[in-house]
């Protein structure tokens, strides 16, 4: 239901289709080398051919004259089309002449093809026009620099078309952008090979304005060139190829989004941009034309295997439900003197207390920004400890180096996992004001454990510590703790609440707390545009209105730094324009 394409305004033959990609559930097996499409539009291309070249020449009965324009055609005269797999979606997105599925697409591109190069005006980056009938278009019209056509210009334009207007509509912004930079691209490209021109053959407008063979259009002796020749790139198609696929797949991210999309998500689009240009470069440079492209899936982050390691042994935790249980009645030592009991879960004071106390300390160092360090021998044990303990913060809040023989810096990670042979100075256990940190720990005798047929995480011993202990009070009152941990822990007490309401839950309250933080950075930003410092008493009436406390600030300090960076620029326009009052 949606297609791209490149068209371009032929000074010989007027507006035409140069490049469009599809995507199709599958492509043609050997046994069947062609698309059963309708009659075959009236197109010089052979529309209905996917991925046959000239030593596979297909029935008489369906053959067509080749494209002869250079400005007209993109593809080679061997290739007919260019795909790219996407493994994730389970699709491919092909690229050809002109569409090649259903046979109604044909007119309605060529329809829009026409309004966009002859009918339209566009003032602005982009148009838009359509009815339910016809599909509903894009056109986002530019000009190349060509030293032999008509006005030193030639016209193109990336063309997007959608049968729901809803789904070409919502993207527009980021549809604008991403066309923008195509264009741009090629922009670029086209003026460097312009000017190389100039250099070689003198200027081309000088010449024909004080020449004698001034013209007003190229010269019928002189053929039109194709974009490849304009941009002096030979693989500028495949280069648009990519560019279209990738277009398609995050135009697809964009659409399903219902309001504003979260932080995290914004940083996973961003993240999965970043690694979609990469692969993007890696395969501009490929020479062979019939390159198949396989489009990489995000894939979890791996763990490495201790030297001489057991992996026979995989004890895990499975649940934020687990951990807390598991936590429930381990005591927790001070580092700077381990003789020094800070949390007793068998003290008389605190055993009427529903919450178990060495999970609120955990919680508090995590939500908080503390470094959370765990020293074992099971690095799956320690991976899996992790992961869950992600589900909790924001994504940019997340630091983590797993399976470390050194002890790394809190600014490197704040999640760390070392081996057991790893030693953390004393320097750093003993400052707790530069280096705040809990610590766990658990070695397991890895021969016995590989003898057993089963072993759980309730048969280990695993033991807490922290330099930065908080006071038995704020756990026996939750005054002195921050509200989220509170929410946390009440959601992870309840029994009857299934693992999956729990994580949707979980998620809830991880975004609530996350747009506090965003409104929070917002007024804190608009106040320093505006060279001011909101004082104590503002501070405390903006947390107010957030719903929070004076132990609150500190976690929505932290977690701004979960903000996307598209989240932060949009802070940033806003506190520059009331700046500038």
């Amino acid at each position: 239901n949606c297609l791209i394409a490149l068209t371009h305004f032929c000074e010989d033959h007027g507006p035409s289709v140069v490049l469009c990609m599809q995507v199709m559930q599958q492509l043609p097996s050997s046994s069947r080398q062609l698309l059963e499409v309708a009659p075959t539009p009236p197109s010089p291309a052979r529309a209905e051919e996917t991925l046959l070249t000239q030593q596979q020449p297909p029935p008489a009965s369906v053959c067509f004259p080749v494209v002869a324009c250079p400005s007209c055609r993109s593809m080679p005269p061997n290739i007919l089309a260019m795909h790219t797999e996407d493994a994730s979606a389970g699709v491919h997105l092909v690229s050809s002449q002109h569409p090649t599925w259903p046979s109604q697409l044909y007119s309605r591109l060529r329809q829009a093809c026409l309004r966009v190069h002859s009918c339209e005006v566009c003032p602005t980056s982009a148009m838009y026009f359509g009815d339910p009938v016809n599909g509903h278009v894009m056109g986002s019209p530019f000009q190349l620099d060509d030293a032999k056509a008509r006005g030193l210009t030639s016209q193109y334009a990336v063309v997007v078309m959608s049968t729901d207007s809803r789904m070409l509509l919502q993207a527009w912004p980021w549809l604008v952008a991403q066309i923008g930079r195509i264009s741009g691209a090629l922009k670029q490209m086209a003026t460097a090979q312009f000017q190389a021109e100039q250099l070689r053959q003198g200027s081309a407008k000088a010449t024909r304005i004080n020449g004698s063979s001034w013209l007003r259009m190229r010269r019928s002796d002189n053929p039109a060139r194709s974009l490849a020749q304009l941009t002096g790139d030979p693989a500028v198609f495949k280069r648009l190829h990519l560019w279209f696929s990738w277009m398609l797949r995050g135009w697809q991210r964009e659409e399903i989004r219902v309001g504003r999309p979260t932080e995290d998500e914004l940083v996973e689009e961003l993240q999965m941009m970043a690694a979609d240009q990469d692969c993007l470069l890696d395969s501009e440079d490929s020479e062979d034309e019939g390159t198949r492209t396989v489009v990489p899936t995000p894939t979890a982050p791996t763990v490495c295997k201790p030297a001489g390691g057991n992996a026979v042994v995989s004890i895990v935790f499975h649940s934020l439900r687990h951990i807390r249980q598991r936590l429930k009645r381990v005591p927790v030592t001070n580092l700077i003197d381990r003789s020094v009991s800070v949390l007793d879960p068998d003290s008389p004071q605190l055993s009427l207390h529903r919450q178990p106390h060495i999970f609120l300390l955990l919680l508090y160092h995590l939500v908080t920004g503390n470094q959370i360090v765990f020293r074992t021998n099971l690095p799956a044990l320690a991976a899996s400890f992790f992961k869950l303990m992600r589900q909790i913060l924001p994504h940019n809040c997340v630091q983590e180096v797993l399976n470390s023989s050194v002890y790394e810096e809190p600014y490197r990670c704040n999640f760390l996992g070392l081996a057991w042979e790893a030693v953390i100075p004393d320097i750093v256990l003993t400052d707790p004001v530069s280096h705040p940190m809990l610590v766990l720990e658990c070695r397991a005798d890895l021969r016995s454990l590989a003898a057993e047929s089963f072993a759980s995480v309730d048969d280990l011993t695993v033991s807490c510590a922290t330099n930065c202990p908080v006071p038995s009070s704020a756990y026996n009152s939750l005054l002195g703790l921050p509200g989220l941990i509170d929410e946390l822990d009440k959601l992870l007490d309840s029994q009857q609440l299934p693992d999956e309401a729990l994580d949707l839950l979980v998620t809830n309250v991880k975004e609530d707390w996350l747009n506090r933080a965003r409104q929070f950075f917002t007024c804190c930003y608009v106040q320093g545009a505006q060279q001011q410092q909101l004082s104590n008493a503002q501070v405390s009436e903006l947390l107010d209105s957030l719903g929070c406390s004076r132990n609150d600030e500190l976690v929505l300090k932290f977690w701004t730094r979960g903000l996307a960076a598209t989240s932060r620029r949009e802070i940033q326009g806003l506190g520059g324009k009331v700046g500038s009052r």
